[in-house]
C-alpha cells in the first residue's frame, strides 16, 4: 500500500511513525520488513540465518528506528497514555514450529525470531523502565496466534500481549476446508509454546479491538468462503486484556474458542455464521450454508457468540 514516508529522514525512505489518541493510547507502526534490517532468511539461506539468529549485531529495524521506538515508548509511558499499542508487519513472539519446518531450523527466521537480540533488546527496555500495557498487533504468518509477552521465557514476569492476525485471501497452512488436520496442528503448536495462548490455521480473516482506558478486547472473525463477495463471518474467539495485569484475562478467551486450540480451554466447532448485513444466524458447511436460525431468538446462539454479536450491533471497533 502507499504511505508517505518520513521526509525528516535524510535518506527519506523511513515509514515509521506514532499516532497519539488523546491519553488513550499511543500507536506505534514499526518497518520491520526494509528499512535498514540484517540479512533475512531467504530459504536457501537458512542454515547461516539460523547460526546468526542470535547475532547481537542482528537488527530488524536499523538502529536509527529502534532508537526512535525505544525513545517513543519512554514517551508514551512517561506522558501516562493508558495503552501502547505496537504495530509489527512480522510475529514478535517466540513460537516454535518444528512441526511444520523440522528439528534442524525450528523457528521462522523471517519473524522476529531471525533477530532474537533486538526481541530481547526491546523486552529488556520494557522490564528496566517499567513500561507495562503493552499490545502488539502483527501479521504476515497466514495464521491466528495470541500469546502472552514475558521479559524471560519461561519466567512468570508479564510485559503485554500479542495479536497476530491471519491472512485475508491467501492460502492457509493446513489447506482449505481442513479442520482436523488444522486443529491437530494448533495443538501442537500450543503444547509447544508456553507464552502461546491459542493458534488457529484454518480460517481467513481479521480480528478487531476495542480499547477502553480499563481493557483491550480482541475479537476474530473467520470467513467461511473466499471464493465469492459475501457478508458472512463465523466469530472463531475473543480475548480480554485488563489494564495493568500485562497478560491475557483468564481463563483464557473465556475457556471456549470455535477453532484452532486454546491453552487451558476447549474448542467447541458449531460453524455458527452470521450474514453482517441482514443479522441472520445459520450454520455453514465448506462455506455452504446449510440450515439457518432465527437472528431475533438470540438464545439460540451460544453465550460467547451472543458477546461477539452484541459487540459488533453496538459498532464496536
Amino acid at each position: 500500500m502507499l504511505i508517505r514516508p518520513l521526509f525528516q529522514l535524510t535518506d527519506a525512505i523511513g515509514i515509521w511513525r506514532s499516532f497519539s489518541i488523546g491519553s488513550l493510547f499511543d500507536l506505534m507502526m514499526l518497518d520491520t520488513r526494509q528499512y535498514d534490517r540484517s540479512i533475512t532468511d531467504l530459504y536457501w539461506n537458512t542454515d547461516y540465518i539460523h547460526a546468526i539468529s542470535d547475532d547481537a549485531g542482528r537488527t530488524l529495524m536499523g538502529s536509527r528506528q529502534e532508537n526512535w521506538f525505544y525513545n517513543t515508548l519512554l514517551a508514551s509511558n512517561d506522558r501516562g497514555a493508558a495503552w501502547r499499542i505496537i504495530g509489527s508487519q512480522t510475529v514478535f513472539s517466540r513460537i516454535n514450529q518444528s512441526a511444520v519446518y523440522g528439528n534442524v531450523n525450528p523457528y521462522n527466521y523471517d519473524q522476529w525470531d531471525g533477530y532474537q537480540a533486538n526481541r530481547n533488546r526491546t523486552l529488556h527496555h520494557l522490564s528496566k523502565h517499567n513500561i507495562s500495557n503493552n499490545i502488539v498487533i502483527s501479521g504476515d504468518s497466514h495464521a491466528n496466534w495470541v500469546s502472552d509477552l514475558v521479559a524471560d521465557y519461561g519466567s512468570d514476569s508479564p510485559l503485554g500481549v500479542e495479536f497476530a492476525g491471519t491472512a485475508i485471501s491467501s492460502p492457509p497452512p493446513a489447506g482449505e476446508n481442513n479442520i482436523p488436520d488444522a486443529n491437530a496442528e494448533s495443538d501442537w503448536f500450543n503444547a509447544h509454546n508456553p507464552e502461546l495462548q491459542w493458534n488457529e490455521m484454518l480460517y481467513r480473516g481479521y480480528f478487531e479491538m476495542q480499547i477502553t482506558r480499563e481493557e483491550v478486547r480482541a475479537l476474530f472473525f473467520g470467513l467461511p468462503t473466499i471464493l465469492n463477495r459475501n457478508p458472512h463471518e463465523i466469530p472463531l474467539a475473543n480475548f480480554t486484556v485488563k489494564r495493568d495485569e500485562n497478560q491475557l484475562a483468564r481463563p483464557v478467551g473465556g475457556g471456549q474458542a470455535e477453532s484452532g486450540s486454546l491453552k487451558d480451554g476447549k474448542i467447541a466447532l458449531t460453524y455458527l455464521t452470521n450474514n453482517t448485513e441482514t443479522g441472520e444466524w445459520f450454520v455453514t458447511e465448506h462455506g455452504r450454508q446449510v440450515s439457518q436460525s432465527n437472528h431475533t431468538n438470540i438464545t439460540s446462539v451460544p453465550a460467547s457468540k451472543q458477546i461477539l454479536s452484541d459487540s459488533k450491533e453496538n459498532g464496536g471497533h
